[in-house]
């Protein structure tokens, strides 16, 4: 299988491929109008991607000779673990020193603003130039950042893990803890439900890695973006699917919305009339008590 092939069978529509060891964005099959999917593939025939909306860590390609060189001489394996492991950590230090770098968001981002969010739940991003800056969190170490452009464009630090990350929305005595997807989904749980806690896992893929490192209890609900454009087209629901297997691992419940155009809670917040209280009464009915295990 070639490496076009690979991607292809994966759900990602890269079009014309350059091997130049630079990251591409591409389309997908899954979310056709946007551009979640990414590769890069080298000169020597290595390649990887990813869906950002499905998969929560990177897909891996090799010609056959690299692969059976690679077996047949250790060395170079532990080589290039250790090449791998290096251009982490510098990844790692890049995406904090831009953190570092950034300014306390001072004025609701325009990305925010478009969405009809308010300041509620912010008081952790930051901004860098014109873009949005989220902090990905493993525990209390930054691991990652994500960067949002006014018209929605999101993108990772290049190379920084985000697998099990989070951005989390503490409430004190939270009667409920929400999980979803993206940013504008969480704030917009967060801003209509006066008594949660939003913990953001940033796409469907990375719900399960996230709730199995927090474990969180009480009760707790899987927020998941209703995917129905994706289900006409190919009978799957990837947004439930994922938020359903994450769900089934601590016992919690799941609640998407129903009946709107778009496929989130930020969508359900601007699509429905009284759409807070709305989202509130959803959700909480969506709660399942889970105890720690």
């Amino acid at each position: 299988m070639s490496f076009e092939a690979a991607m292809t069978a994966s759900g990602l529509i890269p079009g014309a491929i350059v091997a130049d060891g630079k990251w591409r964005r591409c389309k997908t099959t899954d979310k056709p109008k946007h551009r979640n999917g990414a590769y890069v593939l080298y000169a020597d025939g290595r390649g990887y991607w990813r869906n950002w909306a499905t998969d929560f860590e990177l897909n891996k390609w090799e010609p056959a000779g690299i692969e059976l060189s690679a077996k047949a001489d250790p060395e170079i394996a532990r080589r290039r673990q250790e090449a791998e492991r290096a251009a982490r950590v510098n990844a790692v230090r890049g995406a904090r020193a831009r953190w570092n770098e950034s300014e306390p968001m001072r004025n609701l981002h325009p990305y925010l603003e478009r969405k009809g969010l308010n300041a509620a739940g912010c008081a952790g991003l930051r901004v860098w130039r014109d873009l949005l800056v989220v902090p990905v969190y493993f525990g209390n170490s930054i691991t990652s950042i994500q960067t949002i452009d006014a018209g929605g464009q999101k993108r990772f630090w290049h190379g920084a893990p985000v697998k099990a990350g989070a951005y989390v929305m503490h409430r004190q005595r939270a009667a409920v803890t929400a999980v979803c997807e993206g940013l504008a989904t969480g704030l917009a749980v967060y801003q209509s439900l006066r008594h949660a806690s939003v913990i953001v896992a940033f796409d469907a893929g990375n719900l399960t890695p996230v709730v199995d490192r927090i474990r969180p209890t009480g009760n707790v609900v899987i927020c998941a973006d209703n995917d129905h454009a994706t289900q006409a087209r190919t009978g799957i629901n990837p947004g439930i699917q994922k938020a359903e297997n994450a769900a089934e691992l601590i016992g919690a419940g799941v609640a998407f919305p129903k009946g709107i155009e778009g496929t989130d809670w930020a969508d359900a917040l601007a699509e429905w009339p009284n759409g807070a209280r709305r989202i509130e009464r959803e959700i909480l009915a969506g709660a399942k008590y889970v105890t720690r295990c």
